[in-house]
């Protein structure tokens, strides 16, 4: 085993210094298939363990990481477990090489990509193994780690640079993503050491795509806004010329109620003026009531007084485009003071859900929704009885990374309110999106009202909108309107796809991009074989199609090809037209750096 060891290093430097492209680690088919490889623990959960075993693969053979996560016995629950490869010697890399391998991982775990070196220690890559091609998870897919980060500032851990030093190890971590027992497994094959991530791919017709999920074949009914008053008709006409179908807004219970008399009137007036629009309400009920306890309700008596409040609103609005939800970020002590409490905002939702549905039995209901995606809090939720009377659960999955990694938390969440009697619950997202001024503006220096703070957001908001359209999210809103202040450096301030004077940002024209091209045209699938990375939405009309293409990754290049043949147009996050390469053979290439956001490829059927 020691001979062959050191051939193996000795093969490996000798494949570098040659610059081959690609250079194999480990494909698990030889007669010593996991030597060099062993499995670590954290010491943070004793009680978890693991091991590491030969099996199916990618192709041929793979190699099998079990990991045996506990609760209970003193122990926390959950755990962490890794497979890491040591070279005989440490291992070069170009300054711009990437790591690929396949992987096969259920959605309840979370895997890192670990590399050590002599100079820098360990980092950590983490991705995703659900993505919008495969949002289930559980499927083989290809992962390329570029080890050149550089930081866009929406990242697990921004590096900068590729490790300066050789590789000592390199590692696959597995994590619980929520505490609770576990067993299971992670496959992964093909390993490889790239010189570059860069790829290219190309785009025509006959791709074979990831089939639609159902109800997913339209945005425009989907796609909500919030706003914050309730008489600027003008702001009304903006979010309905920009496609979106329904507006999100406080109902507030003090303002309704008044010695137990309930008035709508001033909601009338904003229902009417949005029906007029063709538009709906998705309404929250919150929060405290002077007369009631205050801010939260948590007697008996007060519960009883909010549940009377809700059959009162229902009753009201009965059989006209309305929605509700039910409080907003009950996990936040923001909105539940002092401190969240699963048990009572449960017993808060069980009774206004109830009332909702006595007044109005097809009405549509809604937990409040989540700040972020809580899983204990859900858990504690649907333990309690919670969700049994609702229609949704409401999430708002604000996030450092890019939109594309709310994939990987629906399974999970999916599989929460399934043991909970929730199958038929739907997912809400009721409250999402990027700011103008935020993690990255501060790492590209820039501020909210700064050229590259907004165009930041314009990228990430077209990316949303086509995220919540793959994933077939039912109601999809955008986090708000107009921006809620003039502070440059306030998060709060620069959510909004218009400025605190109305006008446009960057962000509300790449809406518009967007939701102009799903008038007429309806989702189609995501293309299955793109580059990790890359995604490829087609978007059928009647006289063509649309393939909305972007990336995620920020560390590669990827170029995109297809035939000059049929072409319509190319045209950039905000629709203006591109230039393309000419490629050669009848083909025209376009590059599609992450910064530039997402391009739209009209091509005629």
């Amino acid at each position: 085993m020691r001979a062959r060891a050191i051939w193996w290093g000795l093969w490996l430097a000798a494949q570098l210094l040659a610059a081959e492209s690609v250079v194999p680690i480990a494909d698990f088919d030889g007669a010593d298939p996991l030597s060099g490889w062993t499995v670590t623990r954290s010491s943070e959960f004793p009680g978890a363990d693991g091991s590491l075993s030969i099996g199916p693969g990618h192709t041929g053979r793979g190699a099998v990481l079990e990991y045996r996560f506990p609760c209970g016995g003193g122990t926390r629950c959950g755990g962490a477990v890794a497979a890491m490869w040591t070279p005989p010697k440490p291992l070069a890399f170009k300054h711009r090489g990437a790591l690929s391998f396949w992987i096969q991982a259920p959605p309840e775990v979370r895997v890192t990509l670990l590399v050590r070196d002599k100079s820098t220690g360990t980092r950590r890559y983490p991705f995703e193994v659900a993505t919008l091609e495969h949002p289930g998870g559980g499927e083989w897919r290809q992962v390329v780690i570029p080890l050149a980060v550089k930081s866009t500032g929406y990242g697990d851990d921004d590096h900068i640079g590729a490790p300066p030093g050789r590789m000592t190890s390199i590692g696959i971590l597995v994590e619980a993503r929520y505490p609770m027992a576990m067993r299971g497994n992670v496959s992964f094959d093909e390993v490889r050491l790239l010189e570059s991530p860069d790829q290219t791919f190309d785009l025509g017709m006959a791709l074979p795509l990831a089939p639609p999920l159902p109800g997913s074949a339209q945005l425009g009914p989907r796609l909500g806004v919030n706003i914050h008053t309730l008489g600027e008709e003008r702001m009304l006409d903006v979010a309905h010329e920009a496609g979106f179908s329904f507006v999100r807004v406080d109902l507030f219970w003090s303002q309704v109620e008044r010695n137990g008399r309930y008035r709508f009137q001033a909601y009338d007036r904003l229902l009417n003026a949005l029906e007029a629009r063709g538009m709906g309400a998705l309404w929250i009920l919150d929060y405290g009531h002077p007369q009631h306890g205050g801010d939260p309700p948590r007697s008996r008596d007060d519960v009883a007084a909010f549940a009377r409040y809700a059959e009162a609103a229902a009753a009201h609005f009965k059989g006209r485009n309305v929605r509700y939800e039910v409080w907003n970020e009950p996990n936040n002590e923001h909105f539940w003071q002092p401190h969240p409490n699963v048990r009572e905002y449960s017993a808060l939702l069980r009774e206004a859900a109830a009332a909702i549905h006595r007044a109005d039995p097809a009405a549509r209901v809604a937990s409040g929704g989540l700040s972020r995606v809580d899983l204990p809090f859900l858990a504690g939720l649907t333990a309690a009885g919670g969700t049994s009377d609702v229609n949704a659960l409401g999430v708002h999955p604000y996030r450092r990374q890019g939109p594309e990694t709310v994939a990987a938390d629906l399974p999970l969440l999916r599989q929460l309110l399934a043991r909970g009697g929730g199958e038929k619950v739907e997912i809400w997202d009721t409250e999402w999106g990027y700011a103008s001024y935020d993690y990255f503006s501060k790492n590209l220096r820039g501020d909210g009202h700064s050229r590259l703070g907004r165009d930041r957001q314009a990228v990430l908001a077209g990316r949303e909108a086509l995220t919540v359209w793959a994933l077939g999210l039912p109601v999809a809103v955008w986090y708000d309107l107009r921006d809620d202040g003039d502070d440059p450096k306030n998060p709060e301030h620069n959510y909004g796809l218009l400025d605190a004077t109305g006008a446009d940002k960057p962000a509300m024209k790449a809406l518009r991009a967007v939701t102009s091209i799903a008038r007429d045209h309806t989702y189609a699938g995501m293309v299955q074989d793109v580059p990790d990375g890359a995604h490829a939405m087609r978007l059928d009309g009647g006289a063509d199609k649309v393939f909305a293409v972007w990336s995620e990754q920020p560390d590669s290049h990827i170029t995109l090809r297809f035939s000059t043949e049929g072409i319509i147009s190319a045209t950039n996050l905000i629709g203006e037209p591109l230039k393309t390469k000419n490629g050669g053979h009848g083909e025209l290439e376009i590059a599609i750096p992450e910064t530039g956001g997402q391009i739209y490829i009209r091509l005629s059927r």
